[in-house]
């Protein structure tokens, strides 16, 4: 059986100092069905301390919440009434 490791988070994703109150909102990656440890019930952010959401952030599970999408990820699902011209 392997051993799993941390791996550090990306260099454009390590500034996620956390504000005052602590935790971070992070964005999680469509087709996520764990984050740290717990199921994400098909919710879209999570609240995370920064010490918390390193694992995450090394594999690319989430992403903060207030930086653009990431480019590898699936574009985002967008609904009707999104004013996408669908509607």
């Amino acid at each position: 059986m392997k051993k799993a490791i941390s791996l550090p988070a990306k260099a454009d994703e390590a500034d996620t100092a956390a504000p005052a109150g602590g935790s971070v909102e992070y964005r999680i990656k469509p087709g996520v069905a764990w984050i740290d440890g717990k199921r994400t019930g098909g919710a879209s952010t999570v609240k995370l301390e920064p010490h918390e959401a390193a694992y995450d952030l090394g594999l690319g599970r989430i992403s903060p919440a207030d930086q653009p999408w990431p480019e590898d990820w699936p574009a985002p699902d967008i609904a009707a009434g999104d004013a996408d011209g669908r509607d």
